[in-house]
């Protein structure tokens, strides 16, 4: 029986245009589902929009339309940006999904038939762009949301509350003090900022505005934001419908890895209020949620005010899907913040892709054209031992820092193995062993570059979708069915003769 691996981006809220951080949480979810995908798992991997809530109403009314109307293109531009960063998600959610709605009700009566729910007075600071309501350290001295940079409303009504502060202990000694959150340094900032301050019961319907998930005993209220936005994780997955056969599988099993990912300003309710959420219901928490940093430009955070938000969609269409996802997984390390500007972008394109990888590829190529016509034939050949050892420990320490969601630190795995490479032909100098005709001890460099160029791209599969046709045609290993166990043994691979030289990452001036 396959293991099985079920990973999930936040939905995302459609209240204005794309920007790079949307491509960020995204890209890291679909390579750890490739690279799932290529140890066998069954894997499982859901994104998708959060539609309800006071600013899609407002945006809707400037635009004169409905809500419904409001999020279609919105909607649309996620999926047609998902596409062409090649993103293999299995489900899409929208919350205005009728499942999800009718399920929303279920969860919010089964709560509140549990005593979890109970009926009160609010009165708060409220950030429309949050969907929050704020506590005194969220907000600056001119009475403006630290996060969105924003005005905020006095608010005072009728609500359903959550009973979080039941939870103050289950918080404190289970989930913060496991390995559920990571990096590690953020289960200190959720526990000293927000848990032992003491925990306070959290609001979850709204009476002011109408654009959302009407509850079944008192229709003036609608479900708010967190309680319809993090159920989404099971009730795309079939939770309290008729066919549960997917949250059976991918959440009700204890053996399934669950992995959310999340950008850091929304770490909070999903290390706090969603642990609490499942254990209400008495279901399992997710095995691991990783918070990831904010991405900056210039060391300034990216903002719509600024005026330095990057499209992701320009991006892709002047350089390819591959190489943003390459900037994302490996420039942007999740513990901690990330820069993005164009300079950074294309150096970092130049430096690993066009002159390690790709000129890598194309000058083996061109050379086992040259000396071998395009065929190096493998029996009795002497690879060179340290480069061999290198590749196989290439591949262990890989898979390691795959297994722990490390995907930097794996690409910079691949790129040091790529960077040997290279100066093993500057050191051995095919062109002087051919002068020579040293045909022999040619081959034999030859065969140890093929070989090793066959695990650099392996490893790349996950990162470089676009282009690992291309890049493994390249190598003279189309159709041969690779694995990282036959890679470490040689095991049943030989080369097919060489096609023409193709430059695959051509360098960017």
């Amino acid at each position: 029986m396959p293991k099985k691996f079920y990973v999930t981006t936040p939905i995302y809220y459609p209240s204005g245009n794309l920007h790079i951080g949307h491509a960020y949480t995204t890209t890291l979810a679909d390579i750890l589902k490739r690279y799932k995908d290529m140890q066998g798992y069954e894997t499982y991997f859901l994104t998708g929009s959060d539609e309800h809530g006071q600013k899609i109403e407002q945006k809707a009314n400037e635009a004169g339309q409905t809500p419904m109307e409001y999020l279609e293109d919105k909607v649309e531009s996620f999926k047609t940006l998902w596409n062409a960063l090649k993103i293999d998600y299995t489900k899409f959610i929208r919350t205005t999904d009728e499942y999800h709605e009718k399920t929303v009700q279920k969860i919010f009566s089964l709560l509140l038939e549990n005593g979890f729910i109970y009926k009160g007075n609010y009165e708060g600071l409220y950030c429309v762009s949050c969907e929050e309501f704020l506590n005194a350290d969220q907000i600056d001295e001119n009475n403006m949301c630290k996060i969105s940079n924003t005005k905020l409303e006095l608010v005072k009504e009728e609500t359903y509350f959550l009973k979080t502060s039941l939870f103050q202990d289950f918080m404190e000694n289970e989930v913060l003090a496991s390995d559920f959150l990571i990096p590690a340094y953020r289960r200190n900032e959720m526990l000293n900022s927000f848990v032992k301050p003491e925990l306070k019961d959290l609001s979850v319907t709204r009476t002011s505005f109408s654009w959302g998930i009407p509850i079944k005993e008192n229709p003036d209220h609608v479900v708010y934001v967190w309680l319809d936005a993090l159920t989404n994780y099971i009730t795309a997955l079939g939770y309290m419908q008729e066919d549960h056969t997917n949250f059976d599988k991918f959440w009700n099993d204890e053996n399934t890895e669950i992995l959310q990912l999340a950008g850091k300003e929304i770490i909070r309710f999903h290390s706090i209020y969603w642990p609490i959420i499942l254990k209400a219901l008495d279901l399992r928490q997710p095995t691991h949620l990783l918070g990831h940093g904010w991405i900056l430009s210039k060391d300034t955070k990216m903002s719509k005010s600024l005026g330095n938000v990057i499209d992701p969609v320009e991006l892709i269409n002047e350089y390819g899907a591959d190489a943003l996802r390459f900037y994302v997984g490996y420039e942007l390390p999740t513990e901690k913040d990330g820069n993005f500007t164009t300079e950074l972008f294309i150096e970092s394109f130049n430096a690993h892709l066009a002159n390690n990888i790709g000129n890598l590829i194309s000058r083996t190529n061109q050379m086992i054209s040259k000396y071998f016509e395009g065929y190096l034939d493998i029996t009795n050949v002497k690879y060179d031992s340290e480069l061999i050892i290198k590749g196989k420990e290439t591949i262990d320490q890989y898979i390691i820092n795959m297994d722990q969601y490390k995907i930097s630190d794996a690409i910079r795995n691949i790129l040091d193995l790529g960077n040997v490479c290279n100066k093993y032909i500057e050191e051995k100098m095919p062109w002087n062993l051919a002068k020579e005709e040293n045909f022999n001890e040619l081959k034999n460099v030859m065969a140890t570059l093929q070989r090793s160029l066959s695990i650099i791209v392996y490893l790349m599969k996950p990162i470089l979708v676009e282009n690992y046709e291309n890049m493994i045609e390249q190598i003279g290993l189309e159709n041969v069915n690779l694995s990282f166990e036959k890679l470490k043994e040689w095991n049943e691979i030989n080369f097919n003769k060489l096609n023409d030289k193709k430059i695959i990452f051509k360098r960017v001036n």
